[in-house]
């Protein structure tokens, strides 16, 4: 029995209701909420939820609160409520005001001016002077002036080099000699000297030179230094070291206190004072 008990599951029994069992067909699932220990803990939450918060500030919103219909409205014509459009009137254009109309003079009349002329024909005979067309002038300007002075000063000064370089094309022969007694000759020119050459004078040169001698004066002296030398052997001292004067010892003295002083004073004070009681 043990054994049948132990091996239950795998029994022909078993394995028939579990055929049953997949055969059915599946159902939907009913979802629950699952049951958290944190809900059952005695701690209160104090966070606000979104829906929460959000309830608040709707309660918070003031209300809208509509007033009740005034029933006049409906009676009134455009004075109440809707305002009532009424159409504009046509414009009627209107002419400019000009204050120079005002200035000049109104026209006269054509009985006026009728009344005015004269039988006589004497404004006819009067000849009218013919109007000559205006000529312009040019303006007199001083820098014109000046700019034809210029011009002709330049115009002289090149005819002038001009002829100064025709002149100086022209072959001038030298004239004939006035006596004929002595031929005229000429003097010869002074036999010039023939050109030493020189060497040039190098700045480069002048400063090797000076390098050299520099060098060669350092090297006389490092020669000399290295010739040896014996030191004269110290008979005396050259650092004496002065003898010490032997001073006196110091007295100790008694230190004079004012303490001393100021209780010799003091009763010298009081005798005076009853001294002068006693008075």
């Amino acid at each position: 029995m043990a054994r049948a008990s132990k091996h239950a599951e795998t029994s022909s029994v078993v394995s028939t209701e579990m055929t049953k069992q997949n055969n059915q067909r599946p159902h939907i699932t009913e979802p629950k909420s699952p049951l958290l220990q944190a809900m059952l803990r005695a701690r209160p939450i104090e966070a606000k939820t979104s829906t929460e918060i959000e309830q608040e500030e709707l309660k918070k919103v003031p209300k809208f609160r509509a007033r009740p219909l005034n029933k006049k409205i409906f009676e009134s014509r455009g004075e109440m409520g809707v305002f009532c459009n009424t159409k504009d009137h046509v414009t009627i254009p209107q002419e400019f005001h000009f204050l120079t109309d005002e200035r000049i003079s109104q026209p006269k009349s054509v009985i006026d001016l009728f009344d005015k002329l004269s039988l006589n024909s004497e404004s006819c005979r009067r000849q009218r002077p013919l109007q000559r067309n205006t000529t312009p002038n040019p303006f007199l300007l001083r820098t014109e002036e000046r700019g034809a002075e210029k011009e002709k000063k330049f115009v002289r000064q090149v005819i002038h080099k001009q002829i100064e370089a025709e002149k100086a094309r022209t072959p001038k022969a030298t004239p004939y000699p006035y006596t004929t007694d002595y031929p005229v000759f000429l003097p010869k020119p002074e036999p010039k000297q023939c050109t030493k050459p020189e060497p040039f004078k190098l700045e480069s040169v002048a400063r090797h030179e000076e390098e050299m001698e520099e060098r060669m004066r350092t090297e006389r002296e490092e020669a000399q230094r290295r010739v040896f030398r014996a030191q004269p052997v110290i008979t005396e001292d050259p650092t004496p070291v002065p003898e010490k004067v032997p001073k006196p010892l110091t007295a100790i003295q008694e230190f004079n206190l004012y303490v001393d002083h100021r209780a010799v004073e003091r009763a010298d004070f009081d005798h005076k004072i009853k001294e002068k009681k006693m008075i």
